[in-house]
C-alpha cells in the first residue's frame, strides 16, 4: 500500500533521503575550488550551488520536496479517518518529521524571501543564529520537563547542568587542548557525576525542602565560577574565551552548526519518547501522579528519580555544550538562575508533561522576545521600548498564557480535542 511508506519514515532513512537529493544536486552541478582536494574539493563543489543567494536550484527542490511530504501527510490524515493502522501511524511519525524537515529548509526560505545567503552574512545568517539559541534553549526546556512535567520533581537548580557543561568544554578545550570529541565526552560525563551527587544526596529531602537544596546546590556552581581565587581558570566574573575547530565555528560553518543542534534536539526529543514509551517511562509518570501508590505496588521511587535526575542532567549538559561552542566561552550567567526559571517558564507556557510543549513554549518565547526586540509602542504620549521592558511584557504573556491555557498550549489544546472528538 503507498501509504505504508510510514514504516520508512519511521526508521529516518527517507528523511535523510529528502536531505540528500538537494545535496547530491548541488554536488554535482557545482564547480568545486581548484585549492582544494578530495572531500574539500566535492564540498566546495555543493556549496558553490547552496551558498547562493536568494532564490537557487536547491531551494526549489527543498520548496518540492516539501509540498510532497506535506501532501503525503495531509493525505494520510484524510485516511486516518477509516482507522487504518497504515494511515494512523503515517500521521503519527509524518507530522513530527514534517515539522522537521521545514527546519532543515528554513534557512533556504528565509534566504529566498531575503535575497540573502545561508553561508555570508545577512537575513538568513542572521536567523540561524537565532534559531541555534533557541534550539538549545528547546533542548533545555526537554531536560527539565522530563523532571517537572513527567516525574513531578521540582527543582530550581537546573542550571547547574547547563552551565557546568559549558565550562568543562571550554575549560577541557582550553587548558588541556582536548580533541573535541573528548571535551564533549568529558562534559556529559561531569553532568552525569552532578546529578548524581545531587540526586543521591538530593532525593533523600522531601517537598519544598528538596527545591530549595537545588537552588543552594546550583548557587555552589555559580560562586564558584565568579571567584577571584578562579579567575587563572575560570576568568571570575568576566567569564573566558578558547577556540573551537573551524566545523563547529559559528562563524566560518554557521549553517553546519544550525545542522548540528537542529539533530541534537530532534534526537533529544526521540530519545525521551522512547525512554517515556518504555516501562520505566510509565513509573515515571505514575511517580508524578501519585508516588506514594508507586511505593505501595512495590517500586523503588528513590531509584527511578535518580535515573530522571540524571538523563535530564545529561540533556541540559549537552545544551550548555551546545551553547559554550556557540559562544566560544563561558561565564557565570549560564550557572545563573535564568537558566533555570527561562525552561521551567518555557515548559508551562507549551505544556508541562507533554513532549511537543516545551519545544513550543521556546519556540514561542524565544523568538517572541526576539521579535519585538528593538519594537517601540507609544501610548499617551509615552514611548516604551519592548527590549527593555521585556520582563514586564513577559510576565503578562504568561499571565494571559495561563488563563486561556491552563494546561499549557499543547496540553489544553489536546484537552479540547479530546472533548470535541467524544461529542462528535
Amino acid at each position: 500500500m503507498a501509504f505504508a511508506l510510514h514504516r520508512v519514515v519511521r526508521a529516518w532513512w527517507f528523511l535523510a533521503l529528502l536531505v540528500a537529493i538537494p545535496y547530491l544536486f548541488a554536488l554535482v552541478a557545482g564547480q568545486p575550488d581548484p585549492a582544494t582536494t578530495g572531500f574539500g574539493a566535492w564540498h566546495s563543489a555543493a556549496t558553490s550551488v547552496y551558498c547562493a543567494r536568494g532564490w537557487t536550484p536547491v531551494t526549489a527542490l527543498l520548496l518540492v520536496e516539501f509540498g510532497l511530504f506535506l501532501l503525503w501527510v495531509l493525505a494520510a490524515q484524510w485516511l486516518a479517518g477509516r482507522h487504518t493502522a497504515d494511515a494512523l501511524a503515517a500521521v503519527h511519525h509524518g507530522w513530527p518529521l514534517l515539522v522537521l524537515f521545514g527546519l532543515i529548509a528554513l534557512p533556504f526560505f528565509i534566504g529566498w524571501q531575503t535575497d540573502s545567503s545561508v553561508c555570508v552574512r545577512g537575513r538568513a545568517f542572521f536567523w540561524e543564529s537565532i534559531l541555534i539559541d533557541t534550539f538549545i534553549m528547546a533542548l533545555l526546556a526537554i531536560s527539565y520537563n522530563l523532571l517537572f512535567g513527567f516525574t513531578g520533581i521540582v527543582s530550581f537548580g537546573h542550571a547547574a547542568f547547563f552551565g557546568m557543561g559549558a565550562y568543562t568544554v571550554g575549560l577541557l578545550l582550553k587548558f588541556l587542548t582536548a580533541p573535541w570529541w573528548l571535551a564533549i565526552l568529558g562534559a556529559l560525563v561531569v553532568g552525569v557525576v552532578i546529578a548524581l551527587i545531587k540526586g543521591l544526596i538530593g532525593l533523600r529531602i522531601k517537598g519544598l525542602y528538596f527545591a530549595l537544596f537545588t537552588l543552594a546546590f546550583a548557587q555552589v556552581f555559580y560562586l564558584l565560577a565568579g571567584n577571584r581565587l578562579l579567575v587563572t581558570w575560570t576568568g571570575a566574573e568576566d567569564g573566558f574565551t578558547f577556540t573551537v575547530p573551524d566545523w563547529l565555528n559559528l562563524v566560518q560553518n554557521r549553517l553546519g552548526f544550525y545542522y548540528l543542534t537542529l539533530a541534537v534536539l530532534a534526537w533529544a526529543y526521540w530519545l525521551v519518547q522512547r525512554v517515556l514509551n518504555s516501562p520505566t517511562g510509565r513509573v515515571l509518570r505514575a511517580l508524578h501522579d501519585n508516588e506514594e501508590r508507586a511505593q505501595m505496588i512495590g517500586y523503588n521511587t528513590f531509584h527511578f528519580k535518580l535515573i530522571a535526575i540524571v538523563l535530564a542532567g545529561v540533556l541540559a549538559a549537552l545544551a550548555g555544550v551546545l551553547r559554550g561552542l556557540a559562544l566560544k566561552g563561558a561565564n557565570p550567567g549560564l550557572l545563573g538562575l535564568d537558566f533555570t526559571m527561562t525552561p521551567l517558564l518555557m515548559t508551562i507556557v507549551g505544556g508541562s508533561g507533554t513532549l511537543a510543549g516545551p519545544v513550543i513554549g521556546a519556540f514561542l518565547l524565544h523568538l517572541t522576545e526576539e521579535a519585538l526586540r528593538n519594537t517601540v509602542i507609544t501610548l499617551g504620549g509615552v514611548a516604551i521600548n519592548i527590549g527593555e521592558r521585556w520582563a514586564l511584557l513577559l510576565g503578562m504573556i504568561f499571565i494571559v498564557i495561563v488563563l486561556i491555557f491552563p494546561h499549557g498550549i499543547v496540553g489544553t489544546l489536546q484537552r479540547w480535542w479530546l472533548r470535541l472528538t467524544k461529542r462528535s
